[in-house]
């Protein structure tokens, strides 16, 4: 006598609907978690990738001022401070002109008048005051650069040349004379080159934008503050 059959012999056929569909599902849940999980990972991504671009930003705005002016300027990500200000002299001279001044000076005492005519080259350099704010900040794309105004760093004598010294018949030279003109020679040197720290200015701005490429800056010359009376 044969068994009994519980159960009727099923076909392979009868199970590939089902197979298909536990793949399916199977398929759908595993997106789903690789979806959940990139979409909970974001945020930390995000931020990993921010932070390397804000590296590599901080390492480009070093490397160009060191290249540029030997020096590295305080430098912020996000008002963060991660590089301080470095400098090998307190002041960055941009521009050098030298500037002629001749002076003649006459001097009349009781009728009596004394000439001393002089002639003298200048150095004057202009440029920028490391001692004042010079900070750059990193904002996202944009890379904000403030620099104190430029300005007249130095007046120094190059060489000067007395021309004529004659005296008064009773107002006679002294040695004080001709230092007296001497001092007023290196204000007339720097006014006369007034125009020589705007014209830092601009050099700095046409080097920095030359070398920092297509990146989105923004310049600014930030006023000196007067001392607190």
């Amino acid at each position: 006598m044969r068994g009994a059959v519980l159960f009727p012999t099923m076909k392979p056929k009868a199970f590939l609907p089902a197979f298909v569909l536990l793949i399916g599902f199977a398929f759908l849940f595993s997106a789903g978690a690789f979806f959940l999980d990139r979409l909970a990972s974001w945020p930390a991504r995000a931020l990993h990738s921010a932070s390397i671009q804000a590296e590599t930003e901080v390492a480009k705005i070093r490397d160009t001022f060191s290249d540029l002016f030997h020096l590295q300027p305080t430098i912020k990500v996000s008002e963060k401070v991660v590089l301080e200000q470095t400098a090998t002299t307190p002041e960055l001279a941009i521009v050098s002109r030298d500037v002629e001044v001749t002076r003649d000076a006459v001097q009349v005492w009781w009728g009596s008048a004394k000439t001393i005519r002089m002639r003298s080259v200048y150095r004057v350099r202009a440029g920028f005051d490391l001692s004042q704010k010079f900070e750059v900040q990193v904002q996202g794309p944009e890379i904000a650069i403030d620099v104190p105004r430029a300005k007249i760093l130095s007046v120094e004598p190059v060489w000067t040349k007395i021309e004529e010294l004659r005296d008064g018949l009773w107002n006679k030279i002294q040695a004080c004379d001709v230092e007296k003109e001497v001092n007023k020679m290196p204000e007339i040197a720097r006014s006369k080159s007034i125009a020589l720290p705007e014209e830092a200015e601009k050099i700095f701005r046409g080097l920095l934008m030359q070398k920092m490429g297509d990146q989105y800056v923004r310049l600014e010359f930030i006023p000196e503050m007067a001392e607190p009376k």
